[in-house]
């Protein structure tokens, strides 16, 4: 398997990847055994465009459901993983619904019929009832620790709305170190935060950020250091962004 270098969402993929698309999908009610249907049709195309070096990952994760949850609440978040912006628009050029399902079909002989295909991935705007894309450039992320991720393996983020000027620069020296000590004594694998560059009509025009970590099972208390600094730095996180509550995500389906 490909070893990367900065971000994102599987331990081979984590790390090269500095441009992600995250569309957060709102189904219909009932439609989720046919979306799951849809997503493993789709991993043969999304395999074959890792193969080919369109791109450096896709993955599945399901989102937790919480009590207090919307009607637009995301019920799975989808992940293209790129090298850059470049290799992500390269891609899109020259990408077709008919050379898709082609891969699809190509690599599905033998398990599933042409027609059967077809009827999955027409299914597609009737299982979906909302798909909030974002475009999002690394600012800056931990290392990746743990070995790679594997199906059931939980993953957390926040929407952020900047405030200030140097709100990268706090999140990178005030919180990053704090994720960096805690991934040291085993309580996370990665911390990273990226930044929304660009989105479609549905998504959210107010988040300019978000944040992601990965924890470990069963981790130890958060530590925090108890000197006035460090207390100063902390409690100032209110001056310089508004954070959504956190959401949890579990990873389903993914590339090699």
């Amino acid at each position: 398997m490909k070893k990367l270098f900065f971000l994102f969402l599987l331990a081979p993929a984590i790390s090269l990847a500095q441009y992600v698309s995250a569309e957060f999908v709102v189904l219909n009610n009932g439609t989720d055994a046919d979306y799951n249907q849809l997503e493993k049709v789709w991993k043969v195309y999304h395999q074959k465009s890792v193969d080919s070096g369109e791109k450096l990952g896709w993955s599945v994760w399901k989102r937790t459901a919480k009590e207090n949850d919307g009607e637009g609440a995301a019920h799975y978040v989808i992940f293209n993983q790129f090298t850059s912006k470049a290799q992500r628009d390269k891609m899109m050029k020259g990408w077709s619904m008919s050379r898709a399902t082609s891969i699809m079909k190509a690599g599905l002989k033998g398990k599933m019929s042409s027609r059967t295909i077809d009827n999955v991935v027409k299914k597609d705007n009737q299982i979906k009832k909302q798909v909030r894309q974002y475009e999002l450039q690394v600012v800056d992320a931990t290392p990746f620790v743990g070995g790679d991720l594997k199906k059931g393996d939980k993953m957390s983020y926040a929407a952020m709305t900047q405030k200030l000027d140097d709100y990268e620069q706090y999140e990178s020296e005030v919180w990053k170190p704090m994720f960096e000590r805690e991934i040291l004594r085993n309580n996370f694998r990665w911390w990273g935060l990226t930044k929304i560059v660009n989105r479609n009509d549905s998504a959210y025009k107010k988040p300019t950020h978000l944040v992601w970590n990965i924890p470990v099972e069963n981790g130890k208390p958060f530590m925090e250091d108890e000197d006035y600094m460090s207390r100063k730095m902390r409690s100032m996180m209110d001056d310089y962004r508004e954070m959504s509550p956190g959401n949890e995500l579990t990873l389903v389906y993914s590339t090699n």
